[in-house]
């Protein structure tokens, strides 16, 4: 059998059928509710690495030409540059999931959101590359490149060898119970928040609405919805990083570093929420790629904060537009200035931290829930489901 064969039973498999269909255990609640427990599907774990895959091996067709025109040279041929990285790279990174969502013919949008970090992080380290703001380590020499640019997240590297840091048993061991344990996380939140479709607590406003009352936003109904729903997306994020980058360090060798640590428990600044805690991947590329080539060009930092909000709104948009095939999204995001603060309570801090997120979070989630992406990605997680007969 050839490799059309193989895809073509591979993604001939739709990931669409009712979820208590396929269970391991069936239980009846009383007389009217029938609940089940429900394993991860096969299909969904078949298709990601095909698509982790090709994610690398379309990095690693970018690696050489952007290290030889970008990072290496020590005077640029601007021309062959820009047009390498604004008519190929940029294009090839921001097209490259839509062909294969094309090509593979994929609805699940959970396989879908997993095609998305190439064109955020790699599309970052393409621009960062161009303006001569690659990390000294990884722009040594090629392999160590092609390991900072192939991996789709965060790559460790060996401060002292000034290379990437090798796997061992304690790292695998480490990475197993990760992903293990947020596995489990992530599919009792869910089992919970399911039954009442993602929303805890009823609301006069859809959870998609642009229209919620100033009362309405502030209200612990809100935030308390906000909040689950956030939390569930953070667990998911960390779990599926974790798995991502394990096949990363399987295929290569390689150890990454967590990109999604403890924002919702353990942020202690907004700058430390969206920073160093969310999704640091996507923060060192908006950092490199955006925020100091701006304040290089301009001499602002204002100018370059600004430039990084607004490509990160451009991100966020996009992400949207590919995995839901729609356009009508918005994405905020705050900053607040510290002061007194820094004195309080760790855990009251976190929360004031929350705050400046959680009244306005629906704005993005409830259009991930009307759409169904936490539906979608319980086809990954084991699940405890009841329902009325």
């Amino acid at each position: 059998m050839d490799v059309r064969g193989i895809v073509a039973i591979l993604f001939g498999q739709k990931i669409d059928y009712d979820i208590l269909d396929d269970t391991i255990f069936e239980f009846t609640v009383g007389k009217a509710t029938r609940c089940a427990i429900t394993h991860p599907s096969i299909h969904f774990f078949n298709q990601l690495p095909l698509l982790v895959a090709i994610q690398a091996l379309v990095s690693a067709l970018l690696a050489f030409p952007l290290y030889k025109l970008n990072v290496q040279p020590t005077k640029k041929k601007i021309v062959w540059s820009t047009a390498f990285t604004f008519l190929i790279a940029l294009p090839s990174a921001c097209y490259e999931p839509i062909y294969i969502i094309r090509l593979f013919k994929i609805h699940h949008i959970g396989l879908r959101m997993v095609l998305m970090t190439f064109p955020l992080v790699g599309g970052l380290r393409v621009l960062e590359s161009y303006f001569g703001f690659t990390p000294d380590i990884p722009a040594k020499n090629f392999t160590n490149y092609l390991a900072y640019f192939s991996c789709p997240f965060i790559v460790k590297f060996d401060d002292d060898k000034q290379e990437p840091k090798r796997v061992s048993i304690e790292y695998f061991r480490q990475q197993f119970q990760i992903v293990g344990t947020y596995f489990i996380y992530t599919g009792l939140l869910m089992s919970l928040l399911w039954h009442y479709d993602w929303q805890l607590f009823e609301l006069q406003s859809s959870v998609d609405s642009f229209d919620h009352s100033l009362s309405e936003l502030m209200s612990w109904k809100n935030l308390l919805n906000n909040y689950f729903v956030a939390l569930i997306l953070s667990l998911g994020l960390k779990q599926s990083t974790a798995g991502v980058s394990l096949l990363y360090s399987l295929a290569f060798g390689y150890e990454t570093q967590d990109v999604v640590l403890s924002p919702l428990t353990k942020s202690q600044s907004v700058s430390e929420f969206w920073g160093r805690q969310w999704n640091v991947a996507v923060h060192k590329g908006l950092k490199n790629g955006v925020y100091k080539p701006t304040r290089y060009m301009t001499n602002s930092n204002v100018m370059g904060i600004f430039a990084a909000f607004v490509i990160s709104g451009v991100m966020h948009e996009y992400v949207n537009l590919v995995i839901f095939s729609r356009t009508e999204h918005m994405f905020g995001s705050l900053e607040i200035v510290q002061g007194i603060v820094s004195k309080l309570p760790k855990p009251l801090i976190t929360a004031l931290v929350l705050c400046t997120a959680l009244p306005f979070a629906h704005l993005f989630t409830g259009d991930w829930i009307v759409h169904g992406y936490f539906d979608a990605v319980m086809y990954a997680e084991p699940t405890i489901l009841c329902r009325s007969l």
